[in-house]
């Protein structure tokens, strides 16, 4: 339950304290005084869009904060999943400044509107006069018979596998629409592939070919050096080893002389034998350069190849290398895309059963809570005045078997039903929608009826109802506080009214009033004592000109609401 609500800089409230209790909570003031602006503080605070506009004119910012004892276990594990609390009682506080800036808390913990405005959807229930409108909104009485019926899981879960069968319908479409692409472009990697694949390229092969391309292209000029080095070195008449053979000889005839020639003797004599090492060598060389045409045509036939294919797939052998391990992995997800088609295709029609067996279900439970729902409402309309009124509610179901996949495009995220409120005011009316024919005061006790019921099955804790009695007479006061009265047994009310019938029924009477003080408007809230309380129920059946009178009705009243309370 809401305990405390504190408003400061908000519209036209300077700073009030409400505090709330348990019941049925009454809020009452003359028109225009401002008894909606509580309600506007109460739906800021619980995360409504709002602007700057609301900050009280010269004020830096807006605040409310509000006080929750919470005795729903549901409901404090919910608000646990999001943010850590640890204790039964609970404190919201929103600032917005004049920049736009929201600032949330929960137990002084820093939060974000969003899951303000989450929370708040766990704390309070509000019914505005702009529902009048939204219950003639068809999804909106599909909502209102879940919400009855309790079938809000079935609901869940009904939406949870149509949106995932959707998801599979779009995908089995995607992958459709891409098959003759994707066969094609397998075509390709598979030929890239096996193209690559059969050239059986090695890292430093191309390299390795040019060079032995260069030496075969030059054969002819490396065995013409080698012989005419040969010639030079060794086998000519005046060679350089036939020379350094003479010096030997002269060289020996001194050192026997002059031990001191000896050295430049061996010196001469180890140049000769290395000369004759390279002449050898030279000469084996020579045998290896010879020209081969059939190998120089295979070296150019194999470097083509490879040009070839770095036109197509990279500079390098390392890079052709890698193209086809790209592909190969590209190939791969292709074809298992093929594959994804068969396994989606299998499991739109497993979700599809389960739409059926689960949309089945759902449709025999709302069956079931549409005449449930239409006895009590037609009940409770006799309570309020349309004695002989008609409510029924119409729920179509397109016809389809378990045995047969459903067609999503005849669902929607709801579930295959279509709901109706039908309405009649009276006797030789047939019943029609309700959105064509009833007045708005009908409107309003159609409202009423179905809150008193639906709020049996809450477990919002606080429900809010501003100026639920709009386009109701006076005479049907006494049964709508009846009916508030029953509510708030099982939840917190907070009720604003313009009828004093209904204000009779208060746990707590809070009345609300506008005055100028120091040349700015302000909004008070006071609550009424029973004396006070009689004098305010006695201004609202005749206005300022109370008297005695009026004094004893009222009196009357609250003891009428008493004696109701007690029996």
């Amino acid at each position: 339950m809401l305990t405390e609500l504190y408003i400061s800089n908000f519209a036209l409230i300077d700073t009030i304290t409400v505090k709330f209790s348990e019941g049925l909570n009454i809020v009452t003031g003359t028109t225009g005084v401002g008894k909606s602006l509580v309600i506007g503080a109460l739906n800021f605070l619980l995360g409504s869009r709002t602007s700057n506009e609301i900050i009280m004119t010269n004020r830096k910012e807006a605040f409310v904060s509000g006080i929750f004892l919470l005795k729903n276990r549901h409901i404090l594990e919910e608000i646990q999943k999001h943010i850590a609390v640890t204790d039964d009682e609970i404190l919201l506080q929103r600032r917005l400044d004049q920049n736009g800036r929201n600032r949330c808390t929960l137990n002084n913990q820093p939060i974000t509107v969003t899951l303000l405005r989450e929370v708040g959807e766990l704390l309070v229930n509000i019914h505005g006069q702009q529902e009048h409108e939204t219950l003639a909104n068809t999804g909106n009485q599909l909502a209102i018979l879940d919400s009855f019926g309790k079938s809000d899981t079935q609901r869940a879960k009904f939406s949870d596998l149509y949106s995932r069968a959707i998801e599979k319908e779009r995908r089995i479409s995607s992958l459709k629409e891409r098959r003759e692409e994707r066969r094609k472009q397998i075509n390709l990697y598979q030929f890239e592939i096996e193209e690559i694949e059969n050239a059986d390229l090695k890292p430093d092969e191309l390299s390795a070919l040019e060079q032995e391309r260069g030496i075969l292209v030059n054969s002819e000029k490396i065995q013409g050096t080698i012989s005419a080095c040969l010639n030079t070195m060794y086998e000519s008449d005046d060679s350089i080893v036939g020379r350094l053979r003479e010096i030997t000889n002269e060289l020996s005839r001194i050192a026997n002389i002059d031990k001191g020639f000896e050295n430049s003797l061996e010196v001469c004599n180890q140049s000769i034998y290395q000369l004759e090492d390279v002449a050898n060598a030279l000469r084996m060389d020579s045998e290896k350069y010879e020209f081969d045409p059939e190998r120089l045509r295979v070296i150019e036939e194999r470097i083509e190849v490879i040009r070839r294919l770095a036109k197509k797939y990279g500079i390098t052998i390392e890079e052709i290398l890698s193209y086809a391990d790209e592909s190969k992995v590209k190939l791969e997800q292709l074809s298992r895309e093929n594959e994804d088609l068969d396994s989606t295709e299998k499991e739109l029609m497993q979700l599809k059963k389960s739409i059926n067996a689960v949309g089945t279900e759902l449709t025999l439970l709302r069956k079931k809570a549409g005449t449930k729902l239409s006895s009590l409402i037609e009940k409770e309309l006799t309570d309020l005045g349309i004695s002989k009124g008609k409510f029924e509610i119409s729920i179509s179901t397109i016809d389809r078997t378990n045995e047969e996949p459903c067609k999503l495009e005849e669902a929607c995220n709801s579930g295959f039903d279509r709901v109706e409120f039908m309405f009649s005011s009276g006797p030789g009316e047939e019943v029609k929608p309700l959105r064509k024919i009833a007045s708005g005061g009908e409107i309003s006790r159609i409202m009423l009826a179905l809150k008193r019921h639906l709020a049996m099955a809450d477990r919002t804790p606080v429900l809010v109802f501003d100026e639920i009695d709009a386009n109701i007479g006076g005479r049907m006061g006494k049964t709508i506080g009846e009916k508030l009265k029953l509510v708030s047994q099982s939840h917190q009310v907070i009720c604003i009214t313009h009828l004093p019938q209904i204000a009779s029924y208060a746990d707590q009477h809070m009345k609300i009033t506008k005055s100028i003080k120091k040349n700015r408007t302000v909004i008070e809230i006071e609550v009424l004592s029973t004396k006070t309380r009689t004098e305010e129920i006695a201004e609202m059946i005749r206005g300022e000109e109370k008297s005695d009178v009026t004094r004893k009705q009222a009196r009357e009243m609250m003891a009428d609401a008493k004696k109701f309370q007690s029996s």
